[in-house]
């Protein structure tokens, strides 16, 4: 993989000119669907890396248009060999940390009020809550000016009222895309004018496409090394507690009961918190139907059936990149019986001296619930 890092101009976000990566002596690059992604490279101190990789720099390779972020330098150090360094990082969004929910209403005003999204498609609302906190804050120092969230999806998907607690970015981004079982990835600027992103970087929120019908990985025709297989309900809920200061509500699965039932709690004193006593009338109405839609939101992300990971063989002629991509749904005729279709929600690839290999990790595409 041929790793190259940004360099920094006037302003750190224009994503353009590039110096290529050299010296170390392994690299993984994992991208992922959904949880920010990750790198790791080793190299000895005599590479000089660390200088040339400091905290901070952003990077990508030439097969990608991801991009990520030194997060991390660590150095190991033996008195008998060169000290080896470890730089990590995370893929782009993953700045989305540094900000937190309502702060681009905080210059405005003193007073604390509620941060809300209106009812519209889930994907929009992740559009709008990055866009609201890294393009139009009211403190102009906030704003990161080539970076922008955008999406390509179309349709109707679950729209409700959202009020979100103040959390940093990402956590409630997540829970947003967990609400249709979306995804987020970077789309640096480029010439391809991939996702329109010719002079900006995009965090698109995106469903993948399904291609279960023209990409098969069969354990039949060796289109799997290995393959490790999870079922499990260990962490599963389908009914939940919603529970605030004065209010609690609970939402259910529907027609799950008895021995079937299965309860968690879910925080919501962000919702009533406001208050200094126990509301009536219309106040508590509309505080249990943000209640509702917070529990809704809850059961939605969870999944029941997992193969967790499936190592594709060399000989397949299906290819990451080529044929499917993080996000994709594909089919997978596995052993025990197992023929199912699984959204790609990882891909991780490793190079050291000798050899470069990547595998998926794949789940069930749709929440069941």
């Amino acid at each position: 993989m041929d790793l190259f890092k940004f360099i920094p101009g006037a302003d750190p976000t224009i994503l353009e000119q590039g110096s290529t990566v050299n010296g170390a002596t392994s690299i993984s690059w994992i991208e992922r669907y959904r949880e920010p992604g990750e790198f790791e490279i080793i190299a000895p101190m005599s590479s000089g890396l660390l200088q040339f990789l400091p905290l901070g720099t952003i990077v990508s390779h030439t097969n990608t248009l991801e991009a990520m972020i030194v997060e991390n330098q660590n150095i190991k150090d033996d008195e008998s060999l060169d000290p080896v360094i470890s730089i990590t990082g995370r893929s782009l969004e993953a700045i989305l940390e540094d900000r937190i929910v309502g702060s681009n209403n905080a210059s405005a005003s003193s007073l604390i009020t509620e941060y809300s999204l209106a009812a519209a498609n889930s994907w929009d609302q992740a559009v709008t809550l990055i866009n609201q906190h890294i393009q139009t804050p009211t403190d102009a120092n906030d704003k990161l000016s080539n970076f922008y969230a955008n999406t390509l999806m179309v349709g109707t998907g679950t729209s409700e009222l959202r009020v979100i607690g103040r959390i940093d970015l990402l956590r409630a981004l997540n829970d947003i895309l967990s609400v249709d079982n979306l995804g987020i990835k970077v789309v640096r600027r480029n010439p391809f004018g991939k996702a329109g992103a010719i002079d900006k970087t995009y965090f698109q929120v995106h469903k993948g496409t399904d291609k279960t019908s023209t990409v098969i990985f069969s354990w039949k025709a060796r289109d799997l090394d290995t393959a490790e297989y999870l079922w499990s309900t260990r962490k599963y809920k389908n009914s939940v507690l919603v529970l605030g200061r004065y209010v609690n509500t609970k939402v259910h699965s529907a027609g799950l009961t008895g021995y079937n039932r299965s309860m968690g709690v879910v925080s919501a004193d962000d919702i009533d918190g406001y208050l200094d006593t126990a509301p009536t009338g219309s106040v508590l109405t509309d505080i249990l139907n943000k209640m509702a839609t917070r529990g809704r939101q809850v059961l939605t992300a969870q999944n029941r059936i997992t193969l967790i990971r499936a190592d594709i063989s060399e000989i397949s002629k299906y290819q990451y990149r080529r044929d499917y991509n993080i996000g994709d749904i594909v089919t997978i005729d596995g052993n025990f019986g197992e023929i199912a279709p699984m959204r790609v929600v990882e891909y991780a690839e490793i190079q050291d001296e000798n050899e470069e290999k990547g595998h998926p990790t794949l789940e069930t595409p749709n929440p069941l619930v």
